[in-house]
């Protein structure tokens, strides 16, 4: 058997077992995009949490950040819809990407000292906990630490954190998944990175799970210029894909989506990539750099020291 059936079989099979109370908890409305297979084999009793409005594109629009992440919002709920988990399922905690951009930002700049942030980040993290306990989940699906975006790598984080004071206040082990969104801007999209040594699991959807997806897809029109991105990469995997028997195009490269469990060892202190330049590539607020060193490894290193770790 290949390595790839391989992954399919066993990503498969650990979905199909279920769960009786999955958490899927993510950074921005649309990240269970790249994964609504999974999203979907999760069931009904899928819990779905968002930390932010999504307001971190609203300058694309005439809108003004309040207004555009209202929307977001509700494009949120009605995706997921979508895949069959009502409104009551969900919850949104709201936090401007705007404003964490910003805190960011001053973090790296030397503007703002993490005492002073941390009674920001606070408050998020226990949003994140809340969500967590409130849940109590035996699994739990977030983004993968990969960085490609701040975000994604701080509701991560925060969720780690939180699985496990809930695993220790409750003598009990959450099964804890992530899922890989992009990395190099846009460049490694949906997959692990190439070097990445955790175990890799996937799925092949379905058609009608691909239908699904589609719609899923169709229920973010503020998101048709970043989709359409994704799309032109998807163009250029298609045609390495005819020589290394890969994905021929978006549709091929969208119907298997991988996972993995997260290692237990995992180093939150270290960069995912060798230089700084290569994670969050171009991320700024208002011209400030957000980057690793100076922006999430700072946060990171507050509140594992906090935790004795």
């Amino acid at each position: 058997m290949s390595r790839k059936k391989r992954m399919i079989e066993r990503g498969t099979s650990l979905l199909k077992r279920g769960f009786e109370r999955p958490l899927f908890l993510m950074a921005h409305h649309d990240d269970e995009i790249s994964q609504a297979g999974v999203f979907q084999r999760l069931g009904p009793n899928l819990k779905a949490v968002w930390v932010t409005n999504s307001d971190g594109l609203y300058y694309e629009s005439e809108l003004t950040p309040v207004e555009y992440g209202k929307v977001r919002m509700l494009e949120g709920i009605n995706s997921v819809a979508r895949a069959g988990i009502p409104e009551s399922s969900t919850r949104c905690y709201g936090w401007s990407e705007v404003e964490i951009y910003r805190w960011l930002s001053e973090i790296n700049s030397g503007k703002r000292t993490m005492a002073e942030a941390s009674e920001y980040f606070d408050r998020i993290l226990a949003d994140v906990r809340e969500a967590v306990f409130q849940a109590r989940p035996d699994v739990v699906f977030t983004l993968a630490w990969q960085g490609g975006q701040p975000e994604h790598d701080l509701t991560h984080f925060f969720t780690s954190l939180a699985i496990r004071e809930y695993e220790a206040a409750n003598n009990c082990e959450v099964a804890f998944f992530h899922l890989p969104a992009y990395e190099y801007t846009i460049l490694v999209a949906h997959r692990f990175h190439p070097l990445y040594r955790g175990e890799r699991l996937r799925i092949r959807l379905t058609e009608d799970e691909m239908a699904v997806k589609m719609k899923m897809i169709g229920e973010y029109p503020t998101q048709t210029r970043l989709f359409s991105d994704f799309q032109k990469v998807f163009k250029l995997i298609g045609k390495l894909g005819y020589l290394t028997g890969g994905p021929k195009n978006a549709d091929e490269w969208l119907s298997t989506e991988e996972f993995g469990p997260v290692p237990r060892d995992l180093d939150y202190r270290k960069n995912t990539h060798v230089l700084d330049r290569c994670t969050y590539i171009n991320d700024d607020f208002e011209g400030a750099p957000v980057t690793f060193s100076g922006s999430v490894r700072p946060i990171v290193d507050w509140y594992l020291t906090k935790a004795g770790r």
